[in-house]
């Protein structure tokens, strides 16, 4: 009974190839050649925005850290935590995303950005709570645009994931402003 299975297997695929490979032989129409043109633009578009989300969460978390263990102000530092928590999540989503579609991410902060971690550590005090207010309301601004393209892709599991960060990009920023508007008082007050 096992050889008959193989057989018949064997023969309802080789009925199944013949159609294909007529098919194939065919030139491909101009609408089908735009169709696969857009869905590899989608995919490149896609992978970009997967590599950038990754790099800007990795920085993201190490400057949050730095916050953790620079900053003067608690509030600060419940913002910096609460940075932490959601690009780990975020970050982890996003890494879950890309092994089911075979893209490789960035693993380490470039060199860009490692410089940028190394002059932020250079800071301290007020000096470094002002930076890395003004970098979080800047950074955040840039994702927020990189998010909102990436909201109108044609990968489903990019969109979903690109309109659920939107939604913590905008909260972040918000936090962000706010700390950064008491910041400006505290300081202004001690001159």
């Amino acid at each position: 009974m096992n050889a008959f299975s193989t057989a018949a297997v064997l023969m309802v695929l080789a009925a199944a190839a013949v159609p294909v490979t007529a098919q194939t032989q065919e030139q491909p129409s101009p609408a089908s050649c735009i169709l696969k043109f857009e869905a590899m633009k989608d995919a490149a578009a896609s992978t970009t925005f997967a590599a950038t989300a990754a790099q800007d969460g990795m920085i993201e978390v190490a400057l949050a850290g730095l916050a953790l263990r620079k900053s003067r102000s608690n509030q600060l530092r419940q913002f910096a935590q609460r940075v932490v928590q959601d690009y780990a999540r975020s970050n982890g989503e996003l890494d879950s995303i890309a092994r089911c579609k075979g893209l490789i991410l960035p693993t380490e902060v470039d060199a860009k950005h490692t410089a940028l971690v190394v002059s932020f550590n250079a800071k301290s005090g007020s000096a470094f709570d002002e930076a890395y207010l003004k970098h979080m309301g800047r950074k955040h601004s840039e994702a927020t645009t990189l998010f909102e393209s990436a909201s109108r892709s044609g990968d489903p599991d990019v969109v979903a994931f690109a309109r659920k960060g939107l939604s913590t990009l905008r909260e972040h920023q918000v936090l962000a402003d706010n700390l950064r508007a008491g910041v400006g008082a505290e300081v202004v007050s001690t001159h």
